[in-house]
């Protein structure tokens, strides 16, 4: 990574582009069990599709989209990251975020990324069971409709 260099972009900010590719490549992989896009960005979108289109063709679909605003100063205009970080994460919540528990977290400048990103990665994690191993067999009985279960997986 240290050796990787930056590549240039074109200028502008595409969140419905990353919205609609973020999605796609989801789709490609049906083994993902739990299918998050995680969005940063610091402006609105001024090229390709608009986010709110993206949003409303993945409505009903199993992804969950979170977004992390950042709050970037024109230096030339002072400290007016708390009027933009408010403005730019209510348009987050209004056109990009989607599914049950979606989120905007925020970063007050470039320099607290980190501190956000962690922040909204313990939110995203928060509760999250990766594996269940018993201690004993156990059964349910299913309302007497088929009789005990075994939840033991050695059975």
């Amino acid at each position: 990574m240290r050796n990787t260099k930056r590549s240039t972009a074109p200028q502008g900010i595409a969140v419905g582009s990353a919205m609609r590719y973020g999605a796609e490549l989801l789709a490609a992989h049906s083994e993902c069990w739990r299918r998050t896009l995680d969005l940063s960005g610091d402006g609105k979108h001024n090229v390709g599709p608009n986010p709110r289109d993206i949003r409303t063709s993945l409505q009903g679909s199993d992804i969950t989209i979170n977004g992390l605003v950042i709050g970037a100063d024109n230096p030339s205009q002072g400290d007016t990251r708390h009027v933009e970080v408010g403005e730019l994460s209510a348009y987050y919540r209004a056109w990009v975020i989607l599914g049950p528990d979606a989120f905007v977290e925020v970063a007050l400048g470039f320099e607290a990324y980190e501190e956000a990103m962690t922040r909204k990665l313990i939110r995203e994690l928060d509760g999250l069971v990766l594996s269940w191993t018993p201690t004993a067999p156990r059964s349910v009985d299913i309302a007497d409709l088929i009789g005990p279960v075994s939840l033991d997986p050695a059975q």
